[in-house]
């Protein structure tokens, strides 16, 4: 009979550790027994992983993989480190893999990448200088580096390093003179960028990337001298598509539709097949304000995309804009109050990306017509296919029957939809909003704090308890505890400032209140934080100051609500 295996051997049905399934290697791996000790390691790091210690999970890793000289499990202590977000143990790992793995390019990339994550700047230089020196293809060994500096924090240092690294005959190569131009734009040096583009595109005129840069970069120095530059290009280069795109976007954000509009027409004279160009007419007519020539442009895109694809085998196209096309015609009907067309346009939709949420945009539109029980019906036959769907379903649902006035009945469908999806905050959330409408904040309390401990980074969880409690005039202690923390993940959005302003108004701190609330003003000039402004002013001593600020609200919202109960209440008038 044959000898049992003693404690820590390996059985007879017991692999190799280097049969243990993973990614692909490259190089030799070592032949090493999967013993019960290593198993238990494994084991042990994959359980402190499943349960969040990725610490734990890394340090394991990373021991086994120095015992057994194994560069999976060196990788497999770089996913840990990197899921736990701890950048010098993710390098140690990867400094590992590449050092049991030196001829594994997936390996040398990502000590690179990390290096340059850990700022490790003059270890980074050296490598990328013997990479671009040792390599065959230049250019490309020049990208690359470039794209690896690119990662660091220090942007300015980024570019230095490059500087120092393409000297010579090296500094003249167009890929050079295209990564100098990156690195200055990523540094924020705008005209050094141009420059460098400019010479990238010298160095080889018929390069369309680095015309692309002059435009890029150029629109922030010379736009009217980069626009006629990349016209010149394309005179001379009419198939360069991605260019000539890049040009129409670039007159667009300058509002200047016609000639955008004029750029596809020219396109599509050049391009007839090109049929993604009737699309961007129909978007860039919209833009311009012209419903219009959108919608025509709108409908010939889709009679042609739908008549290709009814000829083809293949009805999924990731490049179409069919569905893009489709939304945009619903919404020019929708706002033009012709909802019913808006509703049938929105049927036509069958597509598997675009079915659910133009079913969930056609329960609104019979909402806008006062259909509830309606909208209600193709909620309930929309057929939600995951968790994210089932969401959407019930948070549109809700909010339908908000806006209907039905809000015990909203009420009622978040309570049961958040039973069914316990984990979803954005249901939880709303939810939230409606008890504190019908004045149970009790209840908006519970499910606020329910959703923090769920997510601890929901600033807005933290921001609504918080700005609840200061307008009740309760807790304030507490109140601004919460705001500072939606503060700290949040720190300039302006319903938060709002709040912070509100809390500091409630606890008599009216010079920091007037400190938040003018923050939030300039970045949201909205009637409610325009009125807390105005009262914190008001009860600061600063009365012409809140009467300007009341009176700016008063023009651009003359019906407020809040505006007119707080004047009233301190005796104001405008």
């Amino acid at each position: 009979m044959a000898a049992q295996p003693g404690p820590g051997a390996a059985g007879p049905d017991m692999p190799m550790l280097g049969e243990l399934e993973e990614p692909p290697i490259v190089g030799t791996l070592p032949e090493n027994e999967l013993t019960g000790q290593i198993l238990f390691q494994i084991l042990a790091a994959d359980v402190a992983a499943q349960g969040g210690s990725w610490a734990s999970a890394t340090s394991t890793a990373l021991e086994l993989a120095r015992n057994t000289r194994d560069p999976r499990l060196a990788r497999r202590a770089l996913e840990y480190a990197l899921a736990g977000d701890n950048l010098p143990r993710a390098w140690d790992a990867a400094r590992l893999w590449l050092e049991l793995s030196p001829e594994d390019p997936q390996a040398y990339h990502t000590e690179l990448m990390l290096a340059a994550a850990n700022g490790n700047t003059q270890h980074l230089a050296e490598t990328l200088r013997r990479q671009i020196n040792e390599s065959r293809d230049k250019g490309e060994a020049i990208a690359q580096a470039q794209m690896v500096l690119s990662r660091l924090a220090d942007r300015p240092r980024a570019l230095a390093l490059l500087d120092d690294m393409l000297v010579g005959e090296l500094r003249e190569l167009p890929e050079a003179r295209a990564a100098m131009a990156q690195s200055a734009y990523e540094a924020g040096d705008h005209r050094r960028a141009l420059t460098e583009a400019r010479a990238a595109l010298a160095a080889r005129p018929d390069w369309e990337l680095a015309a692309g840069m002059v435009l890029q970069f150029g629109l922030r120095v010379e736009p009217q001298q980069a626009i006629s530059s990349t016209r010149s290009f394309i005179a001379r280069h009419p198939q360069a598509r991605d260019l000539r795109l890049a040009l129409v976007s670039a007159l667009v954000q300058r509002g200047d539709y016609e000639s955008a509009i004029n750029e596809l027409r020219a396109m599509g004279r050049y391009s007839p097949e090109d049929f993604e160009l009737l699309y961007l007419q129909g978007a860039i007519s919209y833009e311009a304000g012209r419903p219009r020539e959108a919608e025509k442009w709108l409908k010939e895109y889709i009679q042609v995309e739908s008549d290709r694809r009814s000829a083809s085998a293949d009805s999924f196209d990731p490049t179409s804009s069919l569905v893009d096309a489709q939304l945009l015609l619903a919404r020019i009907a929708e706002e033009e109050g012709r909802l019913d067309a808006a509703y049938d346009i929105l049927g036509t939709m069958s597509a598997p990306d675009a079915r659910f949420p133009a079913r969930m945009r056609q329960a609104v539109v019979r909402a806008k017509q006062g259909r509830i029980d309606e909208a209600m019906q193709v909620l309930d036959k929309a057929g939600p296919e995951d968790e994210r769907e089932q969401v959407l379903q019930a948070i549109v649902r809700g909010q339908i029957l908000r806006d209907a006035g039905r809000v015990p009945q909203a009420i009622r469908a978040l309570q049961t939809a958040s039973a069914r999806l316990p984990d979803s905050t954005e249901i939880r959330y709303d939810l939230a909003m409606l008890l504190e409408r019908q004045g149970d904040v009790d209840g908006m309390e519970q499910q606020l704090r329910r959703i923090i401990s769920l997510d601890p980074t929901h600033a807005h969880a933290y921001n609504a308890l918080g700005y609840t409690l200061a307008d009740r005039n309760v807790r304030l202690d507490e109140a601004e505890q919460l705001v500072q923390r939606a503060l700290q993940l949040e720190p300039n959005d302006a319903a938060i400032l709002d709040s912070m302003g509100w809390v500091h108004y409630r606890q008599g701190n009216f010079p920091q209140a007037v400190e938040y609330l003018g923050r939030a003003w300039r970045l949201r000039p909205e009637a409610e934080i325009g009125v807390h402004l105005g009262e914190a002013l008001w009860a600061g001593g600063q009365r012409d100051e809140a009467m300007l600020i009341w009176r700016a609200v008063q023009n651009r919202t003359p019906d407020d609500a809040l505006l007119r109960s707080t004047l009233q209440r301190l005796g104001v008038t405008l």
